[in-house]
């Protein structure tokens, strides 16, 4: 009889311990609760370190490649032009880009001092309406970076994700750069440089990223919102800066049938922003 509360103390602290085991199972399935909307990017997950690691390496490759096949089919001294910007001209670009809506002068100013050979414009650090390469290879590879951390941060990552990334966003910027080429050939618009047309085609970069950003912390929804926002913004941006150039710079342009082909292949390659930002965005 004695050793029957003795017993049931026993089994008393046994269910007690039971109880908190329990609780502690609890707490720990609880502790890394589901975050609907991001919540942040887990810094200690090793497939985030994975994800860098190999974002680092096709960075370096990238830039070797670039610079050992570059000089073979463009004017080293016409590239180097496209890079002449300066901390004023980047955070200007990319309010124009961004919010466009706001911005009145489209118009390139001419390069007054000769110092660009046959080029006539202004570089970019003096002329804010001038294209430039800086921004849109850094939000490309940004995009890709961030793709990469992305489908690390979801335990999916493999190394050839960035490949992949990077192929289809450089497919989607070679087909716009021919359609620009090719509407201005066919519409006798003024002989820009394809790399006017790299540079426009790659802004779209700038908004895509930043929603891909804002996808990681704020989740799909606060993404599509703003994909949406930045989608129309390139939109208008592309709309502009080629219909300045196409149109409003181009004094050969003559009859009306001639401008009224150009304002609508103007009207179709801004409205093809639209799902192109959208595709690559999500």
């Amino acid at each position: 009889q004695q050793g029957g509360p003795g017993q049931g103390g026993m089994h008393h602290h046994a269910g007690r311990g039971g109880h908190h085991g329990g609780g502690m199972d609890q707490n720990q399935g609880g502790s890394h609760p589901q975050q609907p909307f991001g919540g942040g990017p887990d810094l200690n997950n090793p497939m985030f370190h994975m994800a860098a690691s190999q974002g680092a390496q096709f960075f370096d490759q990238g830039q070797k490649m670039i610079s050992s096949n570059v000089s073979q089919y463009v004017s080293m001294q016409l590239l180097r032009h496209y890079f002449k910007v300066d901390t004023p001209y980047v955070v200007k670009k990319l309010q124009i880009i961004l919010m466009p809506f706001i911005h009145k002068h489209w118009h390139r100013e001419k390069d007054e001092s000769g110092g660009e050979g046959s080029y006539p414009y202004a570089p970019p650090r003096d002329c804010v309406n001038a294209p430039d390469l800086y921004i849109p290879v850094m939000s490309f590879v940004t995009y890709i970076l961030v793709i990469g951390y992305h489908m690390g941060q979801e335990k999916s990552f493999t190394p050839e994700v960035l490949g992949k990334t990077g192929s289809s966003g450089l497919v989607m910027l070679v087909l716009e750069v021919l359609a620009l080429k090719v509407g201005f050939y066919l519409l006798d618009g003024p002989r820009n440089s394809f790399l006017d047309f790299v540079s426009w085609s790659g802004y779209k970069y700038v908004g895509i990223t930043m929603c891909c950003v804002v996808r990681l912390f704020l989740g799909r929804p606060a993404q599509l919102f703003l994909l949406a926002l930045t989608g129309v913004s390139m939109a208008w941006f592309m709309f502009k800066t080629v219909a300045t150039a196409l149109i409003l710079s181009d004094a050969r342009s003559q009859g009306s049938g001639g401008s009224l082909a150009k304002q609508y292949f103007v009207l179709a390659l801004a409205a093809l922003q639209l799902p192109v930002c959208w595709l690559m965005g999500i």
